[in-house]
């Protein structure tokens, strides 16, 4: 497992849809972006239908084109079709 620190956390206006981007940075200075297209989670726990949402009261709103460029570029890059 890699430990990295929250650096900045976001959330993205991209064509209509709000998405979750949470930017990382390790000790060793790598950068990793994780992306959340669904802020609102539906799970089965022992015959009940449970909900979990993203905390994004912490993140920054942004539109798509606000975002620094090496973080649009991993955006992009995951969510090719």
């Amino acid at each position: 497992m890699i430990k990295a620190n929250l650096e900045k956390k976001y959330l993205v206006n991209k064509k209509g849809k709000n998405i979750l981007v949470e930017v990382y940075r390790s000790v060793d200075g790598k950068t990793f972006v994780v992306i959340e297209n669904m802020l609102k989670h539906t799970f089965e726990k022992k015959g009940e239908e449970l909900e979990w949402e993203n905390i994004i009261k912490d993140a920054e709103e942004v539109d798509y084109d606000q975002l620094p460029r090496e973080v649009r570029k991993a955006i992009s890059a995951a969510t090719k079709a």
